[in-house]
């Protein structure tokens, strides 16, 4: 009788420390900073250059039709990079610096 009464006890405590573990981690889940919560706090800078603008310059280099846009920001500055295909389904990407215009790099990507 004893083994019953254990179970009787260890069954609900054990679902209860579950249950407490549980809400414990979705509610860490839900109210931790993200690791980079400091880049948020941030001020966002507006790229001078459009991505219909950044869509033209890319076309002034490689003929075809875009295909993608990202803007993205490496080491500080902010650049589109626009996927063209071209009639020969040849892909390129073209990126440019959103501030000024100005073609960073041309490079065809690799089958």
């Amino acid at each position: 009788m004893e083994k019953a009464r254990k179970k009787q006890i260890l069954i609900p405590l054990l679902c209860g420390l579950a249950w407490a573990f549980a809400g414990n981690l979705l509610t860490h889940a839900y109210t931790s900073p993200a690791p980079y919560a400091h880049a948020i706090d941030q001020p966002v800078q507006q790229p001078a250059i459009t991505v219909e603008q950044a869509k033209t310059i890319a076309l002034q280099q490689v003929k075809g039709r875009v295909i993608h846009v990202d803007l993205d920001r490496d080491n500080g500055v902010w650049k589109y990079e626009v996927i063209v295909l071209t009639d020969q389904n040849e892909v390129y990407e073209v990126e440019i610096n959103a501030n000024t215009g100005q073609v960073i790099q041309v490079e065809k990507e690799n089958d």
